[in-house]
């Protein structure tokens, strides 16, 4: 009984130290990471680096249109699916990408809602990027345009 009770102790200061040297650790190296609050991005687990790393992912601050819960200054994490100086289409329910279809443009959510439309033809313009998510449902630029490059808080290395 008594041995019982020095190994749950022992593992209990086992777990304690773990977890405070886990802790010393993200705060030397100043480790962050983000969870996706929805499934646009393949993904569960984001390691936060500063915003000039060349990764797929960005994170941006959403300033655009109010549309259902996806309310202004929430933070997205999208990848960069055309970028400046590219040309980028959006019309007939496709999204083209120097001559490559990136996307599909859907008229209403999964709940059956209208989603907001976004027309484009032509070069994106310096300073911003066509946000994409990896699902094919994600809200993303598709619906709510360009995202100046100014917004992006930070990029994002998928951890899992």
């Amino acid at each position: 009984m008594k041995l019982e009770k020095s190994i749950k102790v022992w593992h209990v200061i086992h777990v304690s130290l773990f977890i405070f040297a886990l802790y010393l650790i993200l705060k030397t190296f100043n480790l962050q990471f983000a969870i996706p609050e929805s499934e646009s991005v393949t993904g569960s687990l984001f390691l936060i680096q500063d915003k000039n790393k060349s990764n797929d992912y960005v994170i941006f601050k959403y300033n655009s249109i109010d549309y259902k819960s996806y309310h202004k200054d929430k933070l997205f994490i999208k990848k960069v699916g055309c970028d400046s100086g590219q040309h980028l289409s959006v019309k007939d329910h496709k999204v083209v990408c120097d001559k490559k279809i990136i996307a599909t443009v859907f008229e209403k959510n999964g709940e059956g809602d209208i989603l907001p439309s976004f027309y484009y033809d032509g070069i994106i313009p310096d300073n911003n990027f066509f946000a994409l998510g990896e699902h094919a449902r994600s809200f993303d630029s598709r619906y709510f345009g360009l995202v100046e490059k100014i917004q992006i808080t930070n990029s994002a290395r998928r951890v899992f």
